[in-house]
């Protein structure tokens, strides 16, 4: 009894060990599956007042329920959002050669709806360079990119632009820069963008908009032995640049 009382106490976490890595993320897995029960209970409810009850709530009351449905599929995306982030950052990348051109592309598709629907022009160069990357990384961090280029801008239909350039490749490093032409980045704010949560600070107006993307651009592009900066001017647009190692 008192060898296994022991061991015991030898195995037991103490208030000097550090929390794992992994433990991190297992306990995010945990608090994400706890919290989408209620969340798809908050919803499934709502959307069923709206439905069978819609004779006995009036028109405000309807609204409230709207809101309060569409706050509960927010706060999922939220958290599949996240959970995804999580799992990106803590695996181990997996380099390959990757065609950017094909990366790029699949970045475009996923976001169409919003190019198409605010009649944003983008622009590619003829040529871009096989890159010795993660490719579910990068495509996340260009991805992050483009979504907060497309988020925020005020410009008409057929006005708005982003223009994506590359320098280098054929054994040398690789630059690519992701311009647009939207609202620009208060200079206040400038340092904090790649923050977590800095983006929501830019335009409360919208909602607060992608808090966390730019996050992950940052450090899925450092990941990789990169760097990533900005460049903005207010009511002109934002150029990112991100280099690659050779």
């Amino acid at each position: 009894m008192e060898v296994l009382a022991i061991d015991a106490l030898e195995q037991a976490p103490t208030a000097d060990r550090p929390v794992t890595h992994e433990e991190l993320v297992r306990f995010f897995g945990v608090l994400s599956h706890d919290l989408k029960s209620p969340i798809f209970a908050v919803d499934g409810f709502s959307d069923l007042l709206l439905t069978d009850y819609a004779d006995k709530v009036d028109e405000e009351g309807q609204d409230f329920l709207r809101r309060i449905r569409a706050s509960a599929q927010y706060m999922k995306r939220v958290l599949d959002e996240m959970s995804h982030m999580v799992k990106l950052l803590a695996r181990p990348s997996a380099r390959k050669p990757t065609p950017l051109r094909e990366v790029i592309e699949e970045v475009i598709l996923k976001y169409n709806f919003q190019i198409e629907e605010g009649g944003v022009n983008v622009e590619l160069p003829p040529e871009l360079p096989v890159v010795e990357v993660d490719p579910e990384k990068i495509r996340e961090a260009i991805g992050a990119i483009m979504a907060n280029a497309l988020f925020f801008s005020d410009r008409e239909k057929g006005d708005r632009r982003i223009a994506i350039d590359c320098d280098g490749g054929n054994g040398a490093g690789v630059r690519l820069c992701v311009r647009d032409n939207g609202i620009g980045i208060d200079p206040r704010y400038v340092s904090q963008v790649f923050e977590l949560g800095g983006m929501s600070k830019l335009d409360k107006a919208r909602g607060g908009g992608p808090g966390y993307g730019l996050y992950l651009a940052k450090r899925l592009i450092e990941g990789h032995g990169g760097e990533l900066t900005v460049e903005s001017t207010l009511g002109e647009g934002s150029r990112f640049c991100f280099t690659l190692p050779a």
